[in-house]
């Protein structure tokens, strides 16, 4: 074959730069075709693992109310609210509601309703009128979670010489009923509790604690302090309206420490910020609802509330000289 001729040169030139083009064409489109399915593949697992949520459920505030019932042999006056959930999906809506009520009525239970052989001869030797008033938050509500918090003044005896005041938090997860523990999302340690010293110091302007005191604080926290005989502790925290933490807890007094002769309240709480806690995150899928978290739901107050004749706002114990 002889040379070939210019003109046969550039056509071949041209052929395959055509060639390289629409190889190069390819290439860009087969990205682009798995860029696209990667993210088809991480919106539908988006969708598996984070669930739309609840939005439109309601938050019904209701109110047990007993006034001197005949079926003790002493008075007593509850004036217990507690909220009640509905429109999310039913098994998890029943969990919910009855970890909501029994919170509500925890000391009730303790010192009340359901008392074990101890409390029933306490009750034997102190009880005359048992009262008890608690008043129920719903703090924060979104599509993944709702809480609430307890506060709680009641009398394990007779209103004028036992009146004890406590809180107590929740905090739930709609999607599948869960109550999360203070220990369920954070590590509780010697620095969380000097950092929670910190923020109420801050707070309230009071004195901190001292290094012994962190320990014993430390052991209130973690339900580990043995000497601890005359009191309970209670753990807890809830959500507040700017999703910010409120976390605290209650030493509930125990039989013959509830006698107090003047109202009195033994409530550490202290509120902090999201980011003073993350150093001590734990891995929980709490920790996905709250960052996902938007307001939702709707909470309607309690319907004719009554107010307790002992110890509501300006009642009995309040206008007594002590």
């Amino acid at each position: 074959m002889g040379e070939r001729s210019d003109m046969e040169l550039a056509v071949e030139s041209v052929v395959k730069t055509k060639k390289g083009g629409k190889r190069k064409i390819l290439a860009v489109s087969l990205v682009i075709l798995a860029i696209a399915g990667a993210v088809c593949i991480g919106w539908i697992f988006s969708q598996k693992h984070s669930p739309k949520g609840c939005w439109d459920y309601i938050v019904q505030k209701e109110q047990y109310y007993v006034e001197y019932s005949e079926e003790y042999d002493y008075w007593d006056v509850l004036t217990i609210e507690y909220p009640v959930l509905n429109g999310i999906e039913e098994d998890v809506q029943e969990k919910i509601n009855e970890q909501l009520y029994e919170t509500a009525m925890d000391r009730v239970n303790y010192w009340h309703l359901h008392p074990d052989e101890k409390v029933k001869a306490f009750q034997k030797d102190q009880f005359s009128v048992f009262c008890s008033d608690v008043t129920a938050d719903v703090t924060y509500h979104s599509q993944y979670l709702v809480s609430a918090d307890f506060y709680e003044i009641y009398s394990a005896g007779h209103p004028l010489w036992n009146t004890n005041i406590t809180e107590r938090g929740l905090t739930a997860d709609l999607m599948t009923g869960k109550v999360y523990r203070l220990t369920d999302i954070l590590e509780i340690n010697r620095d969380f509790v000097k950092l929670w010293d910190a923020c109420s110091t801050r707070r309230t302007g009071e004195e901190g604690w001292d290094e012994e005191s962190i320990d014993l604080l430390l052991s209130w926290f973690l339900e580990t302090d043995e000497e601890l005989v005359d009191y309970e502790s209670h753990p807890f925290f809830y959500l507040t309206e700017d999703k910010e933490f409120a976390i605290g807890l209650s030493l509930d007094p125990v039989l013959y420490a509830a006698i107090t002769y003047e109202p009195t309240s033994r409530i550490l709480c202290t509120v902090m910020k999201p980011e003073e806690l993350a150093p001590y995150r734990k891995e929980s899928e709490f920790w996905d609802r709250y960052e996902n978290s938007q307001v939702a739901g709707e909470v309607l107050p309690c319907e004719d509330k009554k107010e307790n004749i002992w110890l509501g706002e300006g009642a009995g114990v309040w206008n007594w000289e002590y």
